[in-house]
């Protein structure tokens, strides 16, 4: 199992959130990341993150056309595609 610990990424507003988002680039940290490989499928992993709020986890892992950098993409340098994606926990500590 891969672990990675804090990375920024800077986000542009996604080409899919565009029409109703500003342009913007939004600094967002990805607190740690953890990729595990499946056994009997050597081109397919889970990949556990922690963000900030408001990251933009599919773009994140794709790249959004170079919108997102660095991306799960070009950390690895090749293509990269979402199969499923689970939010398991969101933290309120404001609450």
């Amino acid at each position: 199992m891969g672990l990675c610990t804090v990375q920024v990424v800077n986000q542009k507003t996604p080409v899919r959130v565009l029409h109703r988002r500003s342009a913007l680039v939004r600094p967002r940290t990805i607190h740690s990341m953890q990729v595990e490989p499946i056994e009997g499928a050597p081109h397919t992993c889970v990949v556990h993150l922690l963000t900030q709020a408001g990251t933009y986890i599919k773009e994140f892992v794709h790249g959004d056309f170079g919108r997102t950098a660095p991306s799960l993409c070009t950390l690895l340098g090749c293509e990269v595609d979402i199969l499923q994606l689970d939010v398991r926990d969101v933290k309120m500590d404001f609450l």
